[in-house]
């Protein structure tokens, strides 16, 4: 009997050892390996452009107030590498800042080695969903960034950094439901009124453009104005935009025959981990693109992998046609909706009928702040008096909820919850784009158009909240993450933080919610519970979380 147990303890040692092995084999491979090949399949090297890039003379950046303008002129390839050289301070500042940003959404390096080695992986042909000009851009912007130092060159070789660079918006979008991220939901809101519904008739745009990559992203914001110089069949306008250091593409922005792109993202049930990034996309279609049907057809021929709503505008409607639509556009998939009533308002999930069984859109709906902003933004617009660029600045500046509701500041279910990279009102009949200085939205706003900075042009005065944020709310997020980490530990000091929030942001809900984690006493704990979920909580899990609290301490009186 002995030596039978012998003999089946040392079959289980056997079987132990080679369950640790395997275990440590595939560990290896998914940690190791996996992201090895991504990293290798991912890297390229630098194309050969067909003649050595040059800047052009009229090439130039400049200070326009607190905001930089960078005009660019020529071929594409001349054009990326003066766009390299000129902006690279900005790009080094952007690279810092994102893999700082990296680091605090995926701290765990094996999980963020990870993530890096798929992400290579699928980017492994990018390039093929370029046009030649444009990978001729981006190749002139690396030459232009070595040629200028490239401090970041240990990281990678700089053309496949910057080609990956041009699908950040595409893959910061599908890692926003990751598991392996920590990461806010987007809250982008833009507008469009037309005909009586602005004091003059115009076609008026606003956008404000969310993005939590780092603050460069708001202080190195860049207006592009861009003269392409002829290249191929296709006709090329002059246009202008709004981005950031070291790009040959465009989430904001107008063209010369008075058409208006500007980007919003979505969620949909369409998923796709390779295809032409969608920037470069909306860059091709304000330098090639007349009318609304052009870049509709144009964009819905991308083989795209993300969801977005794109906002198309004229500021020369043909007659009985809409001002603008929005292309809600998806892999594979797409849907248009019209502006109706002079009136287009778009947030970050698809609106149309027939997105209604979409599961992953109803998600967004249900759990994200899409609809709380959406129906404060119908809520701001549809006012009787018209609209002007400075009105519908107002309304982008706004940090209410609906009904006029005190929200606090720095709330993400406001339409701004002080976290933009820009805001942008533009008189798309016009043509000129004011642009707001920093931050987020609320410092003056100058004008723009495919020429420059338009100093004859008054600019909009800054949002009345310009104070409180720079007395008060430029530290708020930062104290509010200390506190969450001072209630998770329990430390002595939780209470006293989470009050300090309070008095000084008393109609924001979460530090209600975090106090009443550290409170002993019962009746305190759900006095505050209820305090937080009538300040109404920004996300469907946040609102959960306090409700299944709530119900915990009353259930235990």
């Amino acid at each position: 009997m002995s030596a039978g147990r012998g003999r089946l303890a040392a079959h289980l040692l056997l079987a132990l050892r080679v369950f640790t092995a395997a275990t440590i084999v595939a560990i290896g491979w998914l940690f190791l390996v996996v992201p090895a090949v991504g990293f290798l399949r991912g890297s390229r090297p630098r194309p050969e452009l067909p003649a050595e890039p040059r800047q052009d003379p009229e090439s130039r950046l400049e200070r326009h107030g607190d905001i930089w303008h960078c005009h660019l002129a020529g071929l594409a390839r001349d054009r990326g590498y003066a766009c390299g050289v000129l902006t690279a301070p900005m790009m080094a500042r952007h690279e810092g800042e994102l893999f700082a940003t990296l680091q605090d959404l995926v701290p765990w390096f094996p999980f963020r080695h990870l993530l890096l080695g798929v992400v290579n992986l699928g980017n492994r042909d990018l390039e093929t969903h370029l046009w030649p000009d444009e990978l001729q851009a981006i190749a002139g912007i690396a030459r232009g960034y070595q040629a200028a130092g490239d401090p970041n060159a240990a990281v990678g070789p700089a053309f496949g950094r910057i080609l990956g660079y041009h699908a950040l918006h595409d893959v910061s979008q599908y890692l926003v439901d990751n598991p392996l991220v920590v990461a806010p939901q987007v809250g982008c809101s833009a507008v469009v009124v037309a005909g009586r519904r602005t004091v003059d008739g115009h076609v008026l745009v606003g956008r404000l453009f969310d993005f939590e990559g780092g603050r460069s992203f708001d202080f190195d914001k860049i207006v592009y104005t861009v003269a392409p110089a002829a290249e191929g069949e296709l006709p090329r306008f002059c246009y202008l935009h709004v981005a950031w250091g070291g790009i040959h593409g465009a989430v904001t922005g107008c063209n010369e025959a008075g058409l208006w792109l500007s980007v919003n993202a979505a969620a949909s049930d369409h998923i796709a981990f390779r295809g032409r990034p969608l920037v470069v996309a909306v860059a091709r279609a304000l330098e090639t693109c007349r009318t609304i049907d052009e870049a509709v057809a144009q964009l819905t021929a991308a083989p795209v992998f993300v969801s977005e709503s794109i906002v198309i505008a004229t500021g020369r409607p043909a007659p009985g046609q809409p001002a603008a639509v929005c292309l809600e556009l998806a892999p594979g998939h797409h849907h248009v909706r019209d502006a109706r009533d002079d009136l287009l308002t778009v947030t970050n999930h698809f609106a149309h009928a027939d997105w209604q069984q979409d599961q992953a859109n109803r998600l967004r709906q249900q759990d994200g702040t899409t609809c709380a902003r959406l129906a404060r933004l119908q809520e701001l617009v549809e006012r009787p008096e018209p609209h002007s660029v400075a009105s519908l600045a107002e309304v982008l500046r706004d940090r209410r909820g609906v009904g006029g509701v005190d929200l606090g500041f720095g709330h993400r279910s406001a339409i701004n919850g002080w976290i933009g990279a820009h805001l942008v009102v533009a008189d798309v009949t016009a043509g000129v784009l004011w642009v707001a200085e920093p931050e987020h939205g609320l410092g003056r706003m100058l004008a723009f158009d495919v020429h420059g900075p338009r100093p004859d042009l008054a600019a909009v005065p800054a949002a009345a909240d310009a104070a409180l944020f720079a007395s008060t709310g430029r530290t708020w997020s930062e104290r509010l993450s200390a506190a969450r980490r001072l209630v998770q530990r329990r430390a002595p000091e939780a209470a006293i933080r989470c009050q300090e929030l309070i008095d000084c942001n008393p109609g924001h809900y979460e530090p209600y919610a975090l106090l009443a984690l550290v409170t002993s006493e019962r009746e305190r704990a759900i006095e505050l519970l209820r305090r937080a979920f009538a300040c109404q909580p920004a996300y469907g899990a946040e609102r959960r979380e306090i409700e299944a609290r709530l119900a915990a301490l009353i259930g235990g009186r």
